[in-house]
């Protein structure tokens, strides 16, 4: 046998020997959890590149189930800020996520969710401020939602001030699929 695959071979059993040892370690079993959890940001990366732009958008107010959980955008509201860059406005979307399956579930995450205008895809912010103060839609990667519960929140894009909320399609990527909302009433 050529000295690398030796080499190879000693490193996959060391490996195989630290997981085994460590296996009641709840150090070791977090960082389990974080590794998997970037092995599953990747598979949802490929499931985006599955899932086209041009894939049919449900309306504004419907639940889109994706295994165990359900999610909407339930409302949306323009608002001039102070806070805002000149010309902008910041469009806040009421961000709702059921879980309807009989374990805990992971929310999607703030960073996975777009926002579609024309040729723009924009991302949400992570800070912002408005004057009547909405909870924040932004959960962790650890969060879980457990059976028969809903995490609510508003999530916030910085837009053209004068935004045609026709052409408007926010999209999030929830338990490896990629699912739309159309903010138009049509």
């Amino acid at each position: 046998m050529k000295p690398e695959k030796i080499a190879v071979v000693l490193v996959i059993l060391a490996t195989v020997g630290i997981v085994y040892v460590n296996l009641d370690n709840p150090q070791f079993q977090s960082s389990i959890q974080e590794g998997l959890y970037y092995v599953k940001l990747l598979v949802d990366g490929f499931a985006d590149l599955a899932s086209p732009l041009i894939s049919r958008p449900v309306m504004m107010g419907e639940y889109v189930e994706t295994g165990d959980l359900q999610m909407t955008i339930s409302e949306c509201e323009l608002l001039e800020s102070s806070f805002a860059e000149e010309g902008a406005a910041y469009l806040l979307v009421h961000v709702k996520v059921r879980n309807i399956g009989k374990v805990p579930a992971t929310p999607p995450l703030l960073i996975d969710m777009r926002l579609h205008y024309l040729d723009e895809v924009i991302r949400p912010k992570k800070s912002w401020r408005v004057p009547d103060g909405r909870r924040h839609y932004d959960p962790l990667t650890t969060d879980k939602i457990y059976p028969d519960v809903t995490k609510e929140g508003w999530a916030c894009f910085e837009v053209p001030k004068k935004i045609d909320l026709s052409e408007v399609v926010i999209s999030a990527r929830c338990e490896g699929r990629r699912v739309k909302w159309a903010l138009n009433s049509s």
